[in-house]
C-alpha cells in the first residue's frame, strides 16, 4: 500500500493540512478590507462543509463561488452585527461611567443582550452559507438553532474559548494559529454544523452518500 497516495490516511491528512493552510490564507486576504469579513467567513464555512460532506476537490473554487453568491447579504449581516456589537459595547461603557443605580441597570441589560448576540454571531454565517432566506429569517433561525442545539452550541463555545486561551498562553500555539488558525477552527466547527443542519435537511445525508458513491458501493457489495 502506498502511504503517500491521495487515498491513504496519510495522503488525506496532508491534503487536509494543505486545505487548512490555504483556506486560512485566502480568508485573511479576502477579509483585509474588513467590510468583507462576513462574506469571506460565510464562504469559508461553505467550502469546508462541502469538503467534509462530499470530499470535493479544489476547495478554493467553492470558497469563491459562495463569496460571490453571498457577498451582498453576508456583508449586510456583518455590518448589522458590527452596529449591534458597537451599541452594546457603548452601553456597557456608559453604564460603567454612571455611578448611580441606573448605570448598573444599563450594564445588566446590555450584558443579558450579549448572550443572544454571541449565539447569533456563532451561527449566522454557517446558516447564511447553508440556507437561502432573507437576512432577518437567517438571523432568527440562527438564534433558534443555537438554543435548540444548545449542547453542540456549548461545546463549540468551549472549543473557541480553548483556542483563545491557548493563543494567549502558548507561543507554539500562536505559531499554529498564524499558519492555519482560522482554517482549523472553521473546519472543526463545520463538522458540528453539518450534524446540526441535517436535523433540518433530513435527506441530505443520503444525497451526500449517493454523490460520493458510498450507497452504490454498498449495493454492489
Amino acid at each position: 500500500m502506498n502511504f503517500l497516495s491521495s487515498d491513504s490516511w496519510l495522503g488525506r491528512f496532508f491534503n487536509l493540512v494543505f486545505d487548512l493552510v490555504i483556506m486560512h490564507v485566502i480568508w485573511i486576504i479576502c477579509s483585509l478590507p474588513i467590510f468583507t469579513i462576513g462574506a469571506s467567513t460565510t464562504a469559508l464555512y461553505y467550502a469546508f462543509m462541502k469538503r467534509t460532506r462530499r470530499d470535493e476537490g479544489y476547495i478554493w473554487k467553492n470558497f469563491f463561488h459562495s463569496f460571490k453568491e453571498n457577498f451582498k447579504q453576508a456583508t449586510m449581516i456583518w455590518f448589522l452585527l458590527l452596529a449591534i456589537g458597537a451599541l452594546l459595547f457603548t452601553d456597557i461603557r456608559t453604564g460603567m461611567a454612571v455611578t448611580t443605580s441606573f448605570g448598573q441597570v444599563i450594564i445588566f441589560v446590555s450584558s443579558i443582550l450579549l448572550v443572544p448576540f454571541f449565539l447569533v454571531l456563532l451561527y449566522i454565517f454557517p446558516v447564511q452559507a447553508k440556507f437561502e432566506n432573507t437576512i432577518f429569517t437567517n438571523i432568527k433561525n440562527a438564534l433558534l438553532m443555537s438554543v435548540a442545539n444548545f449542547g453542540y452550541t456549548l461545546l463549540m463555545l468551549v472549543i473557541i474559548l480553548t483556542f483563545g486561551l491557548c493563543f494567549i498562553g502558548s507561543k507554539t500555539f500562536i505559531g499554529l494559529f498564524v499558519v492555519c488558525g482560522v482554517g482549523l477552527i472553521t473546519w472543526i466547527l463545520s463538522n458540528f454544523f453539518i450534524i446540526i443542519f441535517r436535523k433540518y435537511l433530513p435527506d441530505e445525508y443520503d444525497e451526500d452518500m449517493e454523490a460520493t458513491g458510498t450507497i452504490s458501493d454498498r449495493i454492489e457489495h
